[in-house]
C-alpha cells in the first residue's frame, strides 16, 4: 500500500534515499591495547527478527475520503446524546491482498450505519457494528490487488467524550493562576483518537501500521473555522449559512493522527523560512481573546507570545533530522482537554493553558513528533516507545541547539529522575509491548524510552547515530516502523557497535529495568608514585523481567586530591567483573558516566590495602574544623559489618555509611549535607561494637 500511494500521491517528486554514512566511533568507545579493557564484538549485517505483531486484515487502505455534516452539532447549546448526534459519510478506497475475501471488517462504534455500498453495489441491508466490528459482506470474491470502493453513510451518537469531545460556551473549566475562573470561550467540537477511537467518529480500520490518503470536508454553521490534516483546497459558502473546509493529507496518515477541530475560532498564518528562502506555512487557530496581550507573565493566555519559538525549532529539528516533511505545520487550542498536546499529522491539538507561554517543551515535543511518529509511525501499539521517546528526547535536543549541552544534559538527568520516581514497578515493565492501561505511563514510555535514544546516541556517537538516524527515518518516510525496523536499520548502517545490536535492544527495550551497579575498589601502593588500583564492579539488578547482566560502556573516573583525573574505559559483560589499572596518583574518589546510561551506583569508600600497625582500630577526621567537606579515614582491625554514624549534642544519630568491610585501611569522602556548625561525635561500628569514636568539627 505504501509503495503504490505514494507513487499515486506524489507522482514525479523524487524519493530521498538513505545516505552512506562516513562517520565514526567515539574515540572513548574504540578498541584500545590497554589491559582491562573489554571490547564486545558487533553483530554482523545479518539478524533473526523477532517476529511481527502487527495483525494485519486481508486488505490495505488506500483512501479515506471523509464528509461530516457539523452544522446541528455546533448550531445546537447541550452535550446531552441526542446534542451530540451528527451524520457522515466515509468512502474508504481498499486493495485486496489476500484470497477468497468475503467480507471487509472495519472499526465503528457509537453509530448507526445508514447505507452501504460496495463498488456502487447497494448492501441490503446495511450491516450494523457488532461491539467495535463492522462487517460488510461483498457481493462478489474478489482478487488479490482488486480495488473495491466502500461508501458508508453513517448516524454518529456518541453519548459521552470519546473519540469526539463537546462543549458548550461557558462551559467551567476551573481556576486560571490569577484567580480568574476559567471558562470555554465559544463552543467547541473536536475529535481525539489514539489510540484506539478513531472508530468512535468514523468508519475506519483503525489500526497505526495502516496509513492511507485523507480527504475530510466538515459542513458547519458560519463563524466557525475547521482546522484539520493537510492543505485547507477549499472553503465555500452554501445557502443558509453553512460553510464547507475541504482539507485533504497529500501524504499516507494512520487514522489515529487524522483530527478534526471546529469552533468560533481567530486565525492567522506565519512562516518559517529557511536560509534558501523556502517557506513551511504555520497555522494557528485560538479564541480571539487568547490571540495576543502585553502580559507574559502566564497570568493571560498569549498566543503569539507562545508560539515565538516555533520557527527556531523548526530550524533545529530540520538540523537533526532533515527536512520538514509535510505541507504546513499548525496548532489548535482546546478546552477541556485531558492532556498537553497530541501530534496530530500537521495539526497539533494543545491545550488551552500552553498558550501562557510555560509550555516551551511541550509545544517543542509535539513539532518534534512530525518526525518521530507522524513521518514514521509506530506500527503497532507495542512499538509507541519509538514515537514518545522520540519526542521526549527531542525536547532535550531543542535545549541543547538553544542553550548548550549542559541545558541537554539537564533536561536527560530530569527524565532519569522522573524514571526512577517509578520504582519499584519500573523493573517489571520492559519499553515493548505495555499493557494498554499502561501505554502512556510516563516514567517508561516517555522517561525511559527517551533515554534509549539518548544511550544510542552515546553509544555511537554524533557523527554516526544522527545520519544512521534520518536513514531509518528516509527508510520508512510516510510509513510505519516496529521496533525491529529501527534495529535492522541502524545495523545496515553501522554493522559493528560497541555493544551487539540484538543485546542492547533486548536489554533496553525488550526487558524491563536498569543496571544497578555497586563499585568497590581497593588500592595498593606500589612505591611512592604509582598505585594499584582493584575495582570489583557488581550489577545487582533483580527481577524477573530484568536481565542479569546489562552489556553497556561505563567510564570509571578516578579523582584525586590535587585535582588528577583519569578515565578508564570498560564494557560490562558478567554480573560481577574486575577492573585493574594502575594509576600515578593515589585515587580518593570515584565516579561513573550516569550521564551517558541510564543506572543507579553506589561506590564504597576506597580501601587502601597496606599493613595494619596495631590491632585497634583507627578513626579521625581531615581537616579539622571541615567547612564544606572533609574526608573520614578509619583502620579495621579485622574483615567485618562497618557503620559509621554521627552523633549531635541532643543524642539524635545519622548513619554515614554501612557495608561489609575487610581489614584495612579506608578513605571516605564526608559531605556537610545538612549538619549546621558545631561539634559531633563520630562513631565507628565493628559488628555491633563501637571500636573507635572521634570529635568532627563542622565550622560556620
Amino acid at each position: 500500500m505504501r509503495r503504490w500511494v505514494l507513487a499515486m500521491l506524489l507522482g514525479g517528486c523524487a524519493m530521498a534515499e538513505a545516505q552512506l554514512i562516513s562517520g565514526e566511533l567515539p574515540r572513548t568507545l574504540l578498541p584500545e591495547p590497554a589491559a582491562g579493557v573489554y571490547w564486545t564484538q558487533g553483530c554482523s549485517r545479518t539478524l533473526e527478527r523477532r517476529p511481527s505483531a502487527i495483525r494485519r486484515r486481508p486488505y490495505d487502505v488506500l483512501a479515506y475520503r471523509l464528509q461530516l455534516n457539523w452544522v446541528e452539532l455546533l448550531t445546537r447549546t447541550g452535550t446531552s446524546p441526542a446534542d451530540r448526534v451528527f451524520r457522515g459519510v466515509n468512502t474508504i478506497v481498499v486493495r485486496i491482498d489476500s484470497a477468497n475475501v468475503q467480507a471487509i471488517v472495519l472499526d465503528a462504534a457509537a453509530m448507526t450505519i445508514d447505507t452501504v455500498t460496495v463498488n456502487g453495489t447497494p448492501i441490503v441491508p446495511p450491516p450494523q457494528p457488532v461491539g467495535d466490528a463492522l462487517t460488510i459482506p461483498l457481493p462478489s470474491v474478489p482478487s488479490p490487488a482488486d480495488t473495491l470502493t466502500l461508501r458508508i453513510a453513517y448516524t454518529s451518537r456518541t453519548s459521552r467524550n470519546v473519540g469526539l469531545h463537546l462543549y458548550p460556551k461557558g462551559y467551567y473549566v476551573g481556576r486560571g493562576p490569577a484567580g480568574d475562573s476559567v471558562v470555554v470561550e465559544e463552543r467547541i467540537a473536536y475529535t481525539m483518537s489514539e489510540p484506539e477511537d478513531a472508530r468512535y467518529w468514523m468508519p475506519c480500520n483503525d489500526a497505526p501500521y495502516d496509513k492511507a490518503q485523507a480527504e475530510i470536508r466538515v459542513l458547519v454553521p458560519e463563524g466557525f473555522e475547521v482546522a484539520s490534516n493537510g492543505w485547507l483546497e477549499e472553503r465555500r459558502q452554501h445557502p443558509g449559512g453553512v460553510w464547507e473546509y475541504v482539507w485533504r493529507d497529500t501524504v499516507p496518515i494512520p487514522t489515529y493522527l487524522m483530527s478534526v477541530t471546529a469552533s468560533r475560532y481567530a486565525h492567522w498564518v506565519e512562516y518559517y523560512e529557511r536560509p534558501d528562502g523556502s517557506r513551511v506555512p504555520l497555522w494557528y487557530y485560538v479564541w480571539a481573546p487568547d490571540v495576543e496581550s502585553p502580559d507574559t507573565s502566564g497570568a493571560r493566555y498569549n498566543a503569539r507570545y507562545a508560539f515565538r519559538s516555533v520557527p527556531r525549532m523548526m530550524q533545529a529539528y530540520e538540523s537533526y533530522f532533515g527536512r520538514y516533511p509535510f505541507v504546513k505545520y499548525g496548532m489548535a487550542a482546546v478546552q477541556p482537554f485531558a492532556y498537553g498536546g497530541m501530534e496530530h499529522q500537521t495539526m497539533t491539538t494543545i491545550n488551552r493553558s500552553w498558550l501562557r507561554g510555560f509550555a516551551e517543551l511541550g509545544i517543542a515535543h509535539e513539532l518534534a513528533h512530525q518526525w518521530l511518529g507522524d513521518l514514521v509511525s509506530c506500527a503497532t501499539w507495542n512499538d509507541i516507545w519509538l514515537n514518545e521517546g522520540g519526542a521526549s528526547w527531542s525536547e532535550a535536543l531543542w535545549l541543547e541547539w538553544a542553550q548548550g549541552e549542559s541545558a541537554y544534559l539537564q533536561r536527560m538527568r530530569r527524565f532519569r529522575d522522573s524514571y526512577l520516581e517509578g520504582m519499584p514497578g519500573v523493573m517489571e515493565l520492559p519499553l515493548y509491548a505495555p499493557p494498554m492501561s499502561q501505554l502512556f505511563y510516563y516514567p517508561t514510555t516517555y522517561a525511559k524510552a527517551a533515554w534509549v535514544y539518548h544511550m544510542l546516541r552515546r553509544l555511537l556517537g554524533d557523527s554516526l547515530f544522527f545520519p544512521a538516524l534520518r536513514n531509518y527515518m528516509e527508510r520508512h518516510r510516510y510509513g510505519s516502523a516496529e521496533t525491529e525496523d529501527l534495529l535492522e536499520s541502524l545495523a545496515r548502517d553501522v554493522p559493528a557497535p560497541p555493544v551487539p545490536w540484538r543485546t542492547f535492544f533486548d536489554q533496553w527495550v525488550y526487558s524491563a529495568g536498569h543496571p544497578i551497579l555497586e563499585i568497590v575498589p581497593s588500592v595498593s601502593a606500589l612505591d611512592g608514585n604509582t598505585y594499584l588500583v582493584r575495582c570489583l564492579l557488581r550489577q545487582r539488578q533483580e527481577g524477573t523481567a530484568v536481565p542479569q547482566v546489562f552489556v553497556m560502556p561505563f567510564v570509571l573516573r578516578f579523582f584525586g586530591r590535587s585535582g588528577e583525573r583519569f578515565d578508564y574505559r570498560v564494557i560490562t559483560r558478567e554480573r560481577e567483573q574486575w577492573v585493574e589499572l594502575t594509576l600515578p596518583f593515589f585515587p580518593d574518589s570515584i565516579g561513573l558516566n550516569e550521564e551517558d546510561v541510564l543506572c543507579q551506583v553506589s561506590v564504597a569508600p576506597v580501601s587502601v590495602r597496606e599493613p595494619v600497625e596495631g590491632s585497634g582500630a583507627l578513626l579521625r577526621v581531615l581537616p579539622q574544623p571541615v567547612v564544606q567537606e572533609g574526608t573520614v579515614e578509619y583502620t579495621l582491625p579485622r574483615s567485618g559489618q562497618v557503620a559509621l554514624e554521627v552523633v549531635d549534642i541532643l543524642g539524635r544519630r545519622t548513619v554515614l555509611y554501612t557495608s561489609f568491610g575487610q581489614q584495612g585501611r579506608y578513605r571516605l569522602p564526608l559531605h556537610r549535607a545538612h549538619w549546621a556548625a558545631g561539634v559531633y561525635q563520630l562513631r565507628l561500628w565493628l559488628d555491633g561494637e563501637c571500636v573507635a569514636t572521634t570529635l568532627l568539627q563542622w565550622q560556620p
